[in-house]
């Protein structure tokens, strides 16, 4: 079953973006460390239920423009644009290579997979595996596949915020199309569909919260993690 995996946002200064957060909210955040062949480095809050937020910040331009990654790509757009908050999100796999067997079979266009790393503050390295549906980064929003390489994104129980993740939404102009899309890409089960408040939504149980295709919503991502909402 397809998990989430994390909310990633942008910002300028992520040093400054995160501090804010943290002292708002009094939650911890680590540093991450630095995504060397990408330019980029990151911040994160590890929350319950194996979820976290990463605030992403581009430390070498030169190198991050040029970058074929999709997130790096995206992460890149976001900063020549000047946009701030979330601007993509990760969804957990164990099956990486059978959901590819599946987009092959459906002639569904990816890139991928990317395989990434990270050195932490200790010196050990992060491994993992990243695909990514193809969009229009100008005016689309698909979310992104990781795969960890062993027992994953895990934090020490002193890095863990008591706060667990509920939910994501994606904000789409067509439901029906946008759902279609969403389960042939994503191999998931027909979605629960309802009308709430003017926003007709499809909701998929995930196996840690929930995620939902919202039309009407106007922004591309909103996240909820308990009572901080983004």
């Amino acid at each position: 079953m397809i998990a989430f995996d994390h909310l990633v946002i942008f910002s300028h200064s992520i040093e400054e973006a995160q501090s804010k957060f943290a002292d708002n909210h009094t939650i911890n955040i680590v540093k991450g460390g630095h995504h060397e062949l990408w330019g980029t480095y990151n911040y994160l809050a590890y929350m319950r239920n194996n979820s976290y937020i990463e605030w992403l910040g581009i430390e070498n331009e030169e190198i991050a423009v040029q970058s074929d990654n999709p997130l790096i790509k995206h992460t890149a757009f976001a900063h020549s644009k000047n946009m701030g908050g979330p601007i993509q999100f990760a969804l957990r796999t164990s099956e990486m290579d059978t959901i590819i067997q599946g987009l092959d079979e459906r002639n569904i266009p990816y890139t991928g997979p990317f395989p990434g790393s990270r050195r932490r503050p200790d010196g050990s390295v992060l491994k993992w595996r990243m695909l990514f549906p193809a969009y229009k980064i100008e005016t689309e929003l698909l979310p992104f596949l990781i795969e960890w390489e062993g027992e994953g994104n895990i934090p020490s129980q002193n890095f863990l915020n008591d706060i667990p993740f509920t939910s994501i939404s994606l904000g789409v102009t067509q439901l029906e199309k946008e759902v279609k899309r969403m389960q042939e890409i994503y191999q998931l089960e027909a979605p629960t569909v309802f009308k709430e408040n003017n926003y007709h939504i499809a909701e998929w149980e995930l196996e840690n919260g929930k995620m939902k295709v919202v039309q009407g919503l106007n922004k591309k991502i909103e996240a909820t993690f308990d009572q901080l909402h983004f």
